[in-house]
């Protein structure tokens, strides 16, 4: 809580100015430590920043240069890539291979007869509405109801009341046509207006909503006694249930329909299939899974539930056709539809004028040895072989073969992407180096933190660019930096031992393999490929990188990924120098523990001299405040004596 000082009553001296005067010298030592604890932040979020650079570059370009499968990579030319297509592993010989395609995987399909074309004419049958007019209302098989002329009581079930009776159909003063007409008489009522009809699951149902609450919690309504054997109502509606004593607050009658005439161009989506003339009960069945008909099921809940049968079922309203397929190609996915109705098929076109399609497997032949399966790739010999189209005729029934045109796969070592992996490598390693050298070797610079005060007195722009230089030069000369620079380009400059297929051994150095080291210190170690065009120094060179992967480029492998490789004793000095220590957590280059410690140390010592400052206002004005209640008293005196001597 701020405290409130009255000063300077007696004396008139500004007492707030002289305090912040005295304490002044105190408080830059506060501003200081702030100094020096945004310095320390900041130079934790460089080391942040480089972190993360640093464990990307081992999580993704340092762990592509370290693998094996990097040197191994493949690739095929074929001789007509529109009927096969293949992906070489590292795994795959070198060499001529052959393939021919007799059959091509696919899915089974079954496409349906228009359903909306012809003249046929359907009735729909569905649940009445309160529009339905009392004369239209049917039964489930279509009989009329009879209620037109059908007379209807409500008496509210309390004495002196009176009774509404009306007449369905008509048009007197007492004649209800339909639902909302009988409604809305009861509503103008103030007897009746708790009473309500409506069709609720296809039967003419009544409701009472005259309950009330009290701000007691008392509940209060009114019942109704309902006689109308025409409508299947008859008893007594009250405002709230009660099992106990048999109350109900609904009371549902006899069911109501409405049917409509609708063409063959008319069926939809929402068409249900009783309209259609299929009877409620009628299953449908696809790979012995069931599902039957009930009376809301409509074209597209049809299309629906037989889609979870392992098969896609759709219907093309525009088309008016159902469209079935396998949801896998392959033999083993075929399918058969078939009904407990064979008429039920027909209906829905599904039936003998429907066209169906079989499913099949892919069959194919891999240097003369024949494969089969349901789907048109196959994983051989460390290849993935996907056939497009047949080379030549199968027949299906005799096993014969003819006109074959096979396709020949010319496997050989992939040198063009081994040098674009390397490549990669040798950017990313140098973008590394020239950020690590940046940051080692910027220099500081004597622009301090700003102050909350001097912020404010700058603008946003100019804030920015001060801290830009305040920050340079924070990890100038940083020892772990240096290590990281040092130990790497150590590990670049050794020579690796390969042992030959003939047991004899050769060493290799990056340089003896055309990736070398400029003679200019300024660059750090960064690496050059000898002849690559990106290079600008060095692109006039012989590109000895490549000569080698064409040459031998079985040695890669075991120069850069093997246990002793460029790649291996790099990305093993990397994980030690993330290794957790007391200083350090895991996955982090830098003692971050440490520049945590002490952050909360500046945060202690900020408290320390903000506690001694807080003391020091508070002594100096206690003696302030002395003072002014001397010179309070002295100016009391003062007039005192004046009284007396007649000069006041």
């Amino acid at each position: 809580m701020a405290r409130v000082r009255m000063t300077g009553l007696a004396s008139g001296l500004d007492t707030e100015s002289m305090v912040k005067e005295l304490v002044n010298a105190s408080s830059v030592k506060v501003d200081n430590v702030k100094k020096d604890k945004q310095k320390a932040e900041w130079k934790k979020e460089a080391w942040q920043d480089l972190n993360t650079k640093l464990y990307n570059f081992y999580k993704t370009d340092l762990n592509t240069f370290r693998m094996p499968s990097t040197y191994n990579k493949k690739k095929t030319t074929l001789s007509d890539e529109s009927k096969v297509s293949v992906t070489a592993g590292s795994g795959t010989t070198n060499g001529t291979h052959t393939v021919s395609v007799k059959q091509i995987a696919s899915s089974a399909y079954l496409t349906g007869a228009n359903i909306k074309s012809g003249d046929k004419t359907y009735t729909a049958t569905n649940d009445a509405t309160a529009s339905t007019n009392f004369a239209d209302m049917k039964d489930a098989s279509g009989n009329s109801l009879g209620l037109e002329g059908q007379t209807i009581r409500f008496t509210a079930n309390q004495e002196g009341l009176p009774t509404l009776e009306f007449t369905l159909g008509g048009t007197g003063e007492n004649s209800v046509a339909n639902i909302s007409e009988l409604n809305a008489k009861l509503a103008a009522d103030d007897n009746f207006k708790g009473l309500q009809a409506s069709i609720q699951d296809g039967k003419i149902t009544f409701t009472n909503s005259s309950l009330t609450k009290a701000e007691d919690g008392t509940e209060s309504g009114k019942s109704y006694i309902i006689a109308a054997d025409a409508l299947g109502s008859n008893g007594i509606v009250d405002y709230k249930a009660d099992e106990e004593t048999g109350k109900v607050s609904s009371l549902s009658g006899i069911g109501a329909k409405v049917q409509s005439e609708f063409s063959a161009t008319d069926i939809s989506k929402s068409t249900k299939l009783s309209d259609l003339g299929i009877a409620v009960g009628t299953s449908f069945k696809i790979n012995d899974k069931e599902f039957v008909v009930d009376e809301k099921t409509t074209i597209a809940s049809f299309a629906e539930e037989i889609s979870k049968f392992g098969v896609s079922a759709s219907f093309d309203a525009n088309q008016g056709r159902f469209y079935i397929n396998s949801k896998e190609a392959g033999e083993a996915n075929n399918f058969s539809l078939t009904s407990s109705d064979a008429n039920a098929l027909e209906i829905l076109g599904l039936g003998s004028k429907a066209t169906k399609v079989d499913a099949q497997d892919a069959i194919i032949e891999y240097n003369g040895v024949e494969y089969r399966g349901n789907s048109n790739q196959f994983n051989i010999n460390g290849m993935t072989i996907t056939a497009k189209s047949v080379t030549g005729n199968y027949n299906k029934e005799t096993g014969e073969f003819t006109n074959d045109s096979p396709i020949s796969i010319n496997v050989g070592n992939d040198t063009d992407g081994i040098y674009n992996s390397i490549k990669n490598f040798v950017k990313k390693y140098n973008e590394l180096v020239d950020e690590m050298s940046k940051l080692y070797n910027e220099e500081k610079t004597d622009y301090d933190p700003l102050t909350e005060e001097e912020k404010a007195a700058l603008s946003d722009n100019q804030i920015e660019k001060w801290e830009e230089k305040a920050k340079s030069g924070l990890l100038r000369r940083d020892s772990t930096i240096g290590s990281l620079l040092s130990n790497m380009r150590t590990i670049l400059n050794k020579a690796v031992t390969v042992t030959n297929d003939d047991g004899s051994t050769t060493q290799y150095t990056l340089a003896s393999l055309g990736i070398v080291t400029s003679n200019d210190w300024t660059e750090n170690g960064k690496l050059h490929i000898l002849g690559d065009e990106d290079d600008a120094t060095y692109s006039m060179e012989t590109n000895k990188l490549k000569e080698a992967l064409d040459s031998k480029s079985d040695i890669f492998s075991k120069v850069f990924a093997g246990s002793e490789g460029f790649g291996s004793q790099m990305n093993s000095y990397m994980m030690k120098a993330m290794k957790k220590t007391e200083t350090s957590h895991s996955l982090t280059f830098y003692n971050d523990i440490t520049m945590d410690e002490e952050l909360e140390d500046y945060d202690d010592k900020i408290d320390e001299l903000n506690k001694k400052l807080s003391d020091m206002e508070d002594k100096y004005y206690n003696q302030f405040a002395k003072m002014e209640s001397a010179m309070a008293k002295l100016q009391q005196q003062q007039s005192y004596l004046a009284s007396l001597m007649g000069t006041a």
